[in-house]
């Protein structure tokens, strides 16, 4: 099960910094006037719910089991 935890927060973590990454290009392409039907908004929110997922799954992996 650590494994899974492990695969997803390095999955989400990386995705996370892969969207901020493409958020900047965009932002950067608009300047230069090169105009695409995406908002750079909507590539932070999404890089900010993804690093709440990696955030939320390492705690998961500190919890102790249930019994």
């Amino acid at each position: 099960m650590s494994k899974i935890h492990r695969t997803v927060l390095e999955v989400s973590w990386q995705l996370g910094v892969i969207c901020v990454v493409a958020s900047l290009v965009l932002k950067l392409l608009q300047i230069v006037r090169i105009n695409f039907p995406l908002t750079a908004r909507g590539g932070l929110v999404l890089a900010a719910v993804l690093f709440l997922c990696a955030l939320a799954t390492g705690e998961a992996t500190k919890t102790p089991p249930s019994p």
